[in-house]
């Protein structure tokens, strides 16, 4: 299975459609549903209407979604370079991420979000050669404030964009205010509609959201969910190859996505309602880590890979619950 996924070609797609599926059967017992609170941020406002979609509609938008957003990651990276060939590893690793937790199997604004994520990534790999490096900053800062205020726990990628900044371009200090101007843009917006609608309360409701406070849940899936997915990144980090020959761009891109993973990770511990929704964001960069896991290693070290994250995700998911 692994096999198909080491190179980019149709056969991969079609791959990636089945594994997808194939990890969802239990949708034909209990098929996917909206989960969302006020307390998410404002996408909870864009999913209510869909609260009362029919059932049978949710699995095809949940998974175009996943799709989607595996192929999108997949194609950021290929088009970077950030591996030796020109694989479709990092999709089949989202499409495993994405499947690991039974509350990941919903229509949450994490997951909505983290098409916003994988947008920030696209424009971040352009930082390095760009004709017009304020006009993408803007941009970058626009996509990210809009997904903090989307979704509260993924403010974490605002640090995260400095740092881009920082990594792939020398210091202006002009460019570092246009990115920070347009992270305060939506927010602007956002507070402009508060006070003409005489709703600023709301904000002292979001300050009472942060909190810290330990995981929840039963231990031993959790334990099981961590230790697959912690294996798989583990083996992604030490199996990355070219690692000191690879292009400046390439090296400075590995770095920015290990900053993601780092940062977007904690919300679940300081927001409250954040888990486990939250780590859901973290796939994004862990995606494109893992994906080395799968591409690298000689004989059956990736077939095993997969097959234990595969395990995991039916334990969980069938067993656990």
């Amino acid at each position: 299975m692994v096999s198909f996924f080491k190179e980019r070609s149709v056969p991969s797609v079609f791959a990636a459609v089945f594994v997808c599926i194939a990890l969802h059967a239990f949708f034909l017992i209990q098929p996917p549903t909206i989960v969302t609170s006020p307390a998410d941020g404002l996408m909870y406002y864009v999913l209510q209407p869909f609260v009362n979609l029919p059932a049978i509609a949710l699995p095809v938008i949940y998974f175009a979604v996943v799709i989607v957003q595996a192929l999108r990651i997949n194609n950021v990276l290929n088009e970077t370079r950030m591996f030796a060939k020109t694989p479709f590893t990092a999709a089949l690793a989202y499409i495993l991420l994405t499947a690991l937790w039974p509350a990941f199997n919903n229509i949450t604004p994490a997951l909505l979000v983290n098409s916003l994520l994988i947008w920030v990534l696209f424009r971040i790999v352009k930082l390095y050669n760009t004709s017009q490096p304020k006009a993408l900053i803007y941009n970058i800062g626009i996509i990210s404030g809009a997904a903090a205020l989307l979704y509260y726990p993924a403010m974490g990628i605002i640090p995260v964009v400095f740092i881009a900044l920082g990594i792939t371009r020398a210091f202006r200090i002009n460019e570092w205010m246009v990115l920070l101007l347009g992270i305060i843009t939506p927010l602007y917006f956002w507070g402009g509609y508060l006070f003409l609608t005489d709703q600023l309360d709301t904000v002292k409701i979001i300050t009472s959201l942060f909190k810290w406070h330990v995981i929840p849940g039963p231990v031993k899936p959790i334990a099981i969910a961590f230790g697959a997915a912690g294996l798989l990144l583990l083996c992604g980090i030490v199996r990355r190859q070219g690692s000191g020959t690879a292009l400046i761009q390439v090296r400075k891109i590995w770095a920015v996505l290990f900053c993601m993973l780092i940062f977007l990770l904690p919300a679940v511990f300081f927001i409250k309602n954040a888990w486990p929704n939250a780590l859901l964001l973290a796939c994004v960069p862990g995606a494109a880590v893992a994906a080395n896991a799968f591409l690298y290693p000689k004989g059956v070290v990736s077939v095993v890979l997969f097959w234990v994250m595969a395990a995991a995700i039916v334990y969980v998911n069938w067993l656990a619950v």
